[in-house]
């Protein structure tokens, strides 16, 4: 789409020299859009006696701009197109409802009889004929329309289905089934459908008596499930009007699903990559406290070396002040060392005995 970018001095000037109709000619913007954007930039605005006012000659008071402003100065508006309706400040489902009913070369006609049938149409007659039959729904490719209608509103049904599935293929869309449920299948997201007829309760006419349902000819077409469900029904407008709505609305649910998907994938990258990060911390922490475990096993045992060779020494130096240094006690001042060196973080001498 083609923009222009504006100050806020000139859309001021703008929305004082032109009227609320003329701008939404010029720009893709509602009356509401307009007036938005003059709020969000602080752009006073004409009221409706202004223009009645200017057009007489008679005195009106002007609002002046306030050059005081927090924001940026500078707007993009969207010119509209000759002929196209879409508003950017519409809603999603508004826009591409436009767009769809917009381009010409769209299937949005619900003909009389329906002329070169898509294969689910030949499909679905001949299974109602008995023609084909399904071992399993979950299991079998061939698929047949979601209809649940009174006989004499089944030719109706399939011409409404036929045009719909068309109007999908075109899209780029097509109808496939997830665990055994009819579905529209968009960008690999699987929508439930869903068209059934309308029934209304009659009361029972008897004290015992149970509750008859009727059906009423009145057609419902359902897409998605849960929270996410959305129903069409026939009033003023018949489900043969609401195609391109329908079709839009399916390809925003789509599109948001993909959304959610990739929010749900980053997500899991992020919460994956903190799960290794955290990983990592844990892993060089116990490292480390096995490090420091280590450090104080072997201080412990040094300072048992030192209690040790203190003892020996003692012994020693009472055996020299009692004049009794044998060679026995010699044997065993040796042998104590010996010990002492072996326990000795420092020395690790081997020793045969204890290494075994």
């Amino acid at each position: 789409m083609e923009t222009i970018e504006l100050t806020r001095k000139e859309l001021y000037d703008i929305v004082w020299s032109t009227t609320l109709t003329k701008l939404t000619q010029q720009y893709a913007y509602t009356n509401d859009g307009i007036k938005k954007l003059c709020k969000q930039f602080e752009i006073p605005m004409p009221d409706a006696s202004y223009w009645s006012k200017l057009k007489f000659n008679k005195k009106f008071k002007k609002e002046k701009l306030n050059p005081v402003f927090g924001g940026v100065d500078k707007i993009v508006l969207t010119i509209r197109k000759e002929g196209n309706p879409i508003n950017v400040d519409q809603t999603p489902l508004t826009v591409r409802t436009k767009e769809i009913e917009n381009d010409p070369n769209a299937p949005l006609i619900v003909a009389d009889k329906i002329i070169k049938p898509d294969i689910l149409t030949i499909q679905t007659k001949q299974y109602w004929q008995g023609k084909i039959s399904f071992t399993s729904y979950r299991e079998d490719n061939r698929i047949t329309y979601p209809i649940r209608v009174e006989k004499n509103n089944r030719e109706r049904a399939l011409r409404f289905m036929d045009t719909l599935t068309k109007l999908l293929r075109y899209r780029g869309h097509t109808l496939s089934k997830q665990y055994g449920y009819d579905c529209v299948l968009i960008d690999n997201i699987y929508i439930e459908i869903d068209l059934r007829e309308a029934s209304k309760r009659i009361p029972p006419t008897t004290k015992y008596g149970s509750s008859e349902y009727i059906p009423t000819g009145e057609f419902i077409f359902k897409v998605g499930k849960y929270s996410g469900e959305r129903e069409w029904r026939d009033g003023k407008v018949k489900l043969e009007g609401m195609l391109a709505r329908i079709v839009a609305k399916l390809e925003i649910i789509a599109q948001r699903e993909k959304e959610w998907e990739e929010r749900s994938r980053i997500a899991n990258l992020k919460r994956e990559e903190e799960e290794k990060h955290k990983a990592e911390i844990k892993k060089r922490r116990d490292k480390e406290v096995e490090k420091f475990n280590r450090l104080v096993k072997l201080s412990e045992q040094y300072e048992k070396t030192l209690i040790i060779r203190q003892y020996i020494e003692a012994a020693k130096q009472k055996a020299i002040n009692t004049n009794n240094l044998t060679p026995e006690k010699l044997e065993w001042i040796n042998w104590a060392t010996n010990k002492a060196d072996w326990i000795d973080p420092l020395i690790n001498k081997p020793d045969d005995i204890l290494d075994s």
